[in-house]
C-alpha cells in the first residue's frame, strides 16, 4: 500500500486537528540547491511544537526526503522519507542560534550564516537527532528556548544543520502515473542556516519565532518578565 507523506497534507492535517497538533509552519529547501535528477534531497526545518513559547520544552524538526521533482499534483513529489530503520543514514549536527533580529541567511541553499548571531548552542550534543516514533523521515533534537522574540523588540531563533545524509534506492509512484518512478541512491552534504519568521530564505515560507509565555492567572504587571539573559539551568534551557 502506497503511503503519501507530503508536507502539504501535513499542513491540512495539523489544521484539522489543531486542538491536538499545533499548526505546521516550517521551511523547506531542495539540496544541493542546483537540481540534478537522482541527486537531491528535500530538507524541512522548524520547531516541533508551533507556536513555540518561551520556557516551554520544544525541539527542532529535521524532515528529510529524497526528491526528484514534483508530480502532476503540485502538492505531491517523487520522493520517500529517509528512514534510518530501513537502511538510510542521517549524520547531522544541529546548532540552535539566537539572533539580534530576523535576518535571512545567504549563499547557495542558505549556507552562509546570517548576520547578528548573538549565541549558539549545539543542541544535538545533549540531545542527538532521533527519528520520531511512527514518523519516518522526521528527526528531533530537544531543548528549551528561554528567550522570546518578535519584530517589535527584536530577537529571533534559528538553526544550523550540517552533515551528510544518504538515501537508498527506492521507487515512488505519483497519483495517476502508469508506473513507479525509480529513485536512485544518493548522498548529500548539508550546510544550511534557517531563521524564523522574516528570516526565511524563501518567503513567505517560514517557521514561527518564539513567543513570550502568557502569565496566567494575571498579567505582566503581576511580576512576570521575559528572560533577558542566558543562563546555565538544567533541562537544556537556552
Amino acid at each position: 500500500m502506497k503511503i503519501r507523506r507530503q508536507l502539504m497534507a501535513a499542513t491540512a492535517l495539523a489544521v484539522s486537528i489543531a486542538f491536538v497538533v499545533p499548526a505546521f509552519a516550517h521551511e523547506s529547501r531542495t539540496l544541493p540547491p542546483v537540481f540534478a535528477l537522482g541527486s537531491n534531497i528535500r530538507l524541512t526545518v522548524g520547531f516541533h511544537v508551533e507556536p513555540a513559547f518561551e520556557d516551554s520544552f520544544n525541539a527542532v524538526d529535521v524532515i528529510l526526503y529524497s526528491y526528484d521533482g514534483a508530480c502532476a499534483d503540485p502538492t505531491d513529489f517523487w520522493g520517500n522519507p529517509l528512514d534510518t530503520s530501513a537502511g538510510d543514514t542521517v549524520n547531522l549536527k544541529v546548532e540552535a542560534l539566537y539572533l539580534k533580529n530576523q535576518t535571512p541567511p545567504t549563499g547557495p541553499g542558505g549556507n552562509v550564516a546570517p548576520a547578528g548571531i548573538l549565541k549558539t548552542l549545539a543542541i544535538t550534543d545533549a540531545s542527538p537527532l532521533k527519528q520520531a516514533f511512527g514518523n519516518p523521515g522526521t528527526y528531533n533534537s530537544w531543548f528549551r528556548p528561554t528567550h522570546p522574540g518578535n519584530t517589535t523588540t527584536g530577537g529571533a531563533y534559528g538553526f544550523h544543520v550540517k552533515g551528510t545524509v544518504s538515501a537508498a534506492a527506492s521507487t515512488y509512484q505519483c497519483e495517476g502515473d502508469p508506473a513507479p518512478h525509480s529513485l536512485a541512491a544518493r548522498t548529500v552534504s548539508i550546510d544550511s542556516y534557517f531563521v524564523c519568521g522574516n528570516g526565511s530564505l524563501n518567503p513567505p515560507h517560514s517557521f514561527n519565532c518564539v513567543a513570550a509565555i502568557q502569565p496566567f492567572p494575571g498579567n505582566v504587571k503581576d511580576g512576570y518578565e521575559p528572560d533577558k539573559s542566558f543562563g546555565s539551568g538544567s533541562g537544556h534551557g537556552w
